[in-house]
């Protein structure tokens, strides 16, 4: 399914919180092990960074953690409605693909 950025460029967001800084390393063990580092291709980082340039965002990651945000609640949302029903119609189309390829 393609994925539209139309939702995202609006400057109708909710930022994240700004970070907090703490003196002297004192920040709570939880707090340094609440974040991780995934790595991308750096082409994919040009793109999302204009879009970072020509929305509200603040950064990349800003925009990245809406992003997944937004895509996990719409997975966690179609996860419980079960597995999708389909139509006579697509049931005859997918049984009639298996008996072209040999599988019925």
């Amino acid at each position: 399914m393609p994925l539209s950025l139309a939702p995202f460029l609006s400057t109708q967001f909710t930022p994240a919180p700004r970070s907090v800084s703490w003196a002297h390393g004192a920040m709570p063990t939880a707090m340094r092990e609440s974040k991780v580092t995934i790595k991308i291709p750096r082409p994919l980082y040009r793109r999302i960074q204009q879009v970072v340039d020509e929305s509200g965002f603040d950064s990349a990651t800003d925009f990245v953690v809406y992003v997944l945000r937004d895509l996990m609640g719409e997975a966690e949302a179609n996860a419980d409605q079960g597995p999708p029903e389909f139509t006579q119609d697509e049931l005859a189309d997918v049984k009639r693909k298996l008996k072209n390829l040999g599988y019925l």
